[in-house]
């Protein structure tokens, strides 16, 4: 699974999920870049600012926003077989008035609820469970808020998946000028 795919993968359930129901006309889906690197520590969050944040959202069908972060990679070796453990996170966001506690409480639940519906959708997909498995004792979640505007409050989600990378790390002779 490379990154094209990964993100097919968020976008397609965001567009599926109740809650969500992104369209290009109404988004509901963006992606952020996260670099891990130390020395650069670079987040681009273009996408999400220009699509999402700043925005109001109506409640009801449509209400929530997935965010999909960018994974990263480590690649392990056992014997003969190459893998690719690759850690991604989610966020679901929602809007609520700021500084009401008890709907920012509902708001953390509600998008508690929706990130794990989310991840039985893979967890229950076959082709997420040979080639590219899921790890479900890898996911992680926690409350975000307020972000933006101080109007954005959800959970956010961390996982580990497991790619195949033998043939990847495959000497390709042709791949290189002679």
């Amino acid at each position: 699974m490379r990154t094209s795919e990964y993100n097919a993968l968020f976008r397609g359930l965001a567009m599926r999920h109740k809650l969500i129901q992104h369209t290009e006309a109404a988004p509901r889906f963006c992606r952020i870049v996260v670099s891990i690197d130390p020395l650069q520590k670079i987040v681009d969050m273009s996408e999400l600012m220009s699509k999402v944040i700043g925005r109001t959202i109506k409640p009801g069908p449509g209400q929530q926003v997935l965010v999909v972060e960018s994974f990263h990679t480590q690649y392990r070796e056992s014997g003969d077989n190459r893998t690719r453990l690759r850690s991604g996170a989610f966020m679901v966001l929602q809007q609520v008035t700021a500084g009401d506690h008890d709907a920012i409480e509902q708001v953390l639940d509600r998008t508690e609820q929706t990130g794990e519906e989310l991840l039985a959708a893979i967890l229950a997909d076959p082709k997420y469970q040979v080639k590219n498995r899921f790890d479900p004792s890898s996911i992680t979640s926690d409350e975000l808020g307020p972000l933006g505007n101080g109007t954005w409050y959800g959970t956010r989600f961390d996982f580990d998946f497991i790619t195949p990378a033998s043939a990847a790390l495959h000497h390709n002779p042709t791949a290189f000028l002679s």
